[in-house]
């Protein structure tokens, strides 16, 4: 299998070029190999190599010097192995991503990453029961920020009648201007076609959205066959359970890279960055006011009020808005937290490295006690 088929190029190829040397030993027989990471499974991962697909995990030293969970690797990720034919080779090094999808730990201050180097992120939504505008101002938000573009799918059409899957269109085409919408239904196979033409070969698309929602659905139609377990959703609210337990990505029939995901709870941002682009009508509106420093309550010559008023901007999209801004500070709060844990770690890792050396336990001296004992 070649990895140009999993989106090696010569920039990939530079980078892992660089990276290899610091691991290469001219007395060890076999090179450091680049693979493509995709699936991630605990602490074991499953990766893809130019020998064919094989089982990973981190080498010691990562394990020891990843004080963020972040630069730990995730699916999409490339990294560099020490390839091992008899047992499951060892991550060495994961190369600087182009794009990483994360959110914030749900009971945590760190990061936990979803994905990398995804070309098109597909966000999607029932027409029933899991529309919500506010969240998806969430994924598209995370989306933007990563690095990656998102587009939205409305799954599930069939359920509902032309007239409301249209106006839910069109809420979301006045939400997200510039966003592609596609509306879909496994069942009747509307959209399907128009979805493929997304498709390309050899790049990477993301699939993200709640349990119940038709992810992994969609999966087995694109590819043909069941690749993931299906269940029903709950009558009542319409809120399915998680039948996708991890990441994995696969290879569909045309040949693009296609990452299903478990069903997500909560989208806690970990950065705001992609925050004024998800509302780039807000921020537009807000330069417009009579004032610099206009809170957009009851200022004279505020625009955010008048389109308000307009019906231009409603008040849903307004509240969402504040919303994620006032999390944004709560967030730098979380942030110095962090930090602060970070350096405590490097702080007792210093210590315990000082107590192996008294001890006799540090590398050199180890190895000179066994060279003398010979």
């Amino acid at each position: 299998m070649k990895l140009n088929n999993f989106g090696w190029n010569e920039k990939w190829e530079s980078q892992f070029e660089k990276a290899k040397k610091a691991y290469q030993n001219p007395k060890q027989l076999k090179p450091m190999e680049a693979a493509r990471v995709t699936a991630v499974f605990a602490d074991r991962y499953r990766i893809q190599t130019k020998g064919g697909e094989k089982e990973a995990q981190v080498s010691g030293k990562m394990i020891f010097e990843n004080l963020y969970a972040a630069k730990n690797p995730t699916v999409g990720d490339w990294v560099v192995v020490d390839y091992n034919e008899n047992g499951p080779s060892v991550i060495k090094e994961v190369l600087p991503r182009l794009s990483c999808l994360q959110r914030q730990e749900a009971d945590g201050i760190d990061a936990q990453v979803i994905g990398a180097n995804v070309d098109l992120c597909i966000l999607v939504q029932s027409v029933i029961g899991d529309f919500s505008i506010a969240r998806l101002d969430r994924y598209i938000a995370m989306v933007w920020d990563a690095g990656s573009v998102p587009m939205v799918i409305l799954s599930k059409t069939d359920l509902a009648t032309e007239e409301d899957v249209r106006e839910k269109v069109n809420s979301l085409e006045a939400a997200f201007p510039g966003v592609d919408i596609l509306a879909v239904s496994a069942i009747t196979q509307i959209g399907i076609a128009s979805l493929w033409s997304y498709l390309e070969p050899s790049k990477t698309y993301m699939v993200l959205g709640s349990s119940g929602v038709g992810k992994s659905t969609l999966l087995n139609l694109l590819m043909g066959e069941e690749m993931m377990k299906t269940a029903e959703v709950r009558e009542e609210d319409q809120k399915g359970r998680h039948t996708t337990t991890h990441r994995q990505m696969f290879t569909l029939k045309n040949g693009a890279l296609y990452i299903d995901t478990p069903g997500m709870r909560e989208v806690g941002l970990f950065n705001y960055q992609g925050v004024d682009k998800a509302f780039k009508d807000v921020e537009t509106l807000a330069k417009h006011c009579k004032f610099a420093d206009c809170k957009h309550q009851q200022e004279p010559g505020c625009a955010v009020a008048e389109a308000m008023e307009a019906g231009s901007l409603t008040e849903d999209r307004w509240e969402s808005y504040l919303k994620l801004k006032a999390e944004e500070k709560i967030h730098r709060r979380k942030q110095i937290l962090l930090q602060k844990k970070v350096a405590k770690k490097k702080i007792k890792r210093q210590k315990n490295h000082y107590k192996d050396y008294k001890r006799g336990g540090g590398k050199e001296e180890k190895e000179l006690n066994q060279w003398c004992c010979r």
